[in-house]
């Protein structure tokens, strides 16, 4: 292991390097637009886009590497939304399952019908530690700090009241418990927070507690993985969906953060019906089959007979529509409107390599 070593460098230093280095400047920008883009970007950042064409430096421009960030801040944008639109599927379909297995317990049942019931820890599998040890399942302080009770106030603006804070200031969980939970041995529980029903956590919580919550609840027999998994069509029990959910959140969390996303390698899984059958030509790595992923996940694929299909149909379309974009223009002092089409067409083609 070696001792890291930092040098402090200037923009317009680093700029002057990669220029030395063989990258070829700006058909469009002049000096000082060009640092106050990369001002705009971060070093850092930009350093990493620009190591994507370290191989060949040569043939290609720094407007290119602008164009390959600001792309990738344009894919960032639909991945976002593609995976919100599965983070609320998931929400719908595990409250609705939960809510429809407690109805149909037995009158005398403690949980039926009861709200509370995610509470209670015999409802959950054990959580099986990397060192094979075993430990309860619980949700932590920061997946429940949403619902820390906490002083109403009176004087807000709002049409009408948040949610949650609806909730906190009508209702109590020493009453709730009392009615619900009494007699009950619970998971870890934290005496400053208003636990409310089932339907206000999850649409509350994040992705992540929620792929918590869908990998280790399971009321009697009844197992929400399986059932969760049943109602995105993997219905082949020798497939399993943790690793779906775990890559739904990988690639969240890069666009969350802002990380880079289109070259980079993603965890595999296990493809299922039709998703199997249009990818057995792609690398299971790759962005292109996390995007397709998405559309899987969203039910979207069928009308896809190929993966030429998909990526003639979707991925063009991300290009296309991304030369447009209002948002990436103002970003990008107009250069994704700029840049003539031979240009575009290179770069297009550098990024779709990336993602292959």
């Amino acid at each position: 292991m070696s001792k890291y070593t930092h040098k402090i460098g200037s923009i317009k230093n680093y700029i002057q390097q990669i220029y030395v280095d063989g990258l070829k400047k700006s058909n469009y920008f002049s000096d000082i637009e060009i640092e106050e883009l990369v001002s705009n970007i971060g070093l850092f950042k930009f350093k990493g886009y620009v190591r994507a064409f370290k191989n060949n430096m040569n043939n290609y421009s720094i407007d290119d590497v602008l164009i390959v960030y600001f792309f990738d801040k344009y894919l960032i944008r639909v991945v976002m939304d593609l995976t919100l639109s599965i983070e609320t599927k998931l929400k719908t379909i595990l409250v609705e399952l939960c809510y429809k297995q407690i109805k149909t317990l037995p009158a005398n049942h403690p949980q039926k019908n009861n709200p509370f019931f995610y509470l209670i820890q015999d409802n959950y599998k054990p959580i099986i530690l990397q060192n094979n040890g075993i430990e309860k399942f619980s949700l932590n302080k920061g997946a429940v700090n949403n619902w820390k009770n906490i002083e109403f106030n009176s004087n807000l603006s709002e049409t009408y009241l948040h949610y949650g804070l609806y909730y906190k200031n009508k209702y109590d969980y020493t009453v709730n418990y009392q009615s619900f939970l009494n007699n009950q041995t619970l998971m870890k529980t934290h005496s400053d927070i208003n636990y409310p029903p089932f339907h206000y956590l999850v649409e509350s919580s994040t992705l992540g507690t929620i792929n918590k919550i869908i990998k280790h609840l399971k009321i009697e027999n009844f197992d929400i993985l399986q059932k969760v998994a049943a109602k995105f069509r993997v219905t082949n029990t020798n497939i399993d969906f943790e690793p779906y959910l775990d890559r739904l959140a990988e690639i969240r969390n890069r666009a969350a953060h802002g990380e880079r996303v289109f070259n980079r390698s993603y965890r595999s899984i296990n493809r299922t019906s039709h998703f199997n059958k249009i990818s057995k030509e792609i690398n299971n790595h790759k962005f292109i089959d996390v995007y397709l992923f998405l559309y899987f996940m969203l039910d979207r694929i069928d009308n896809f007979t190929s993966i030429e299909m998909f990526k003639e149909k979707e991925i063009n379309r991300l290009f296309d529509n991304f030369k447009e974009d209002y948002f990436i223009a103002n970003d990008s002092k107009m250069l994704n409107i700029k840049m003539e089409n031979s240009e575009y067409e290179n770069i297009k083609r550098f990024i779709l390599k990336g993602m292959l």
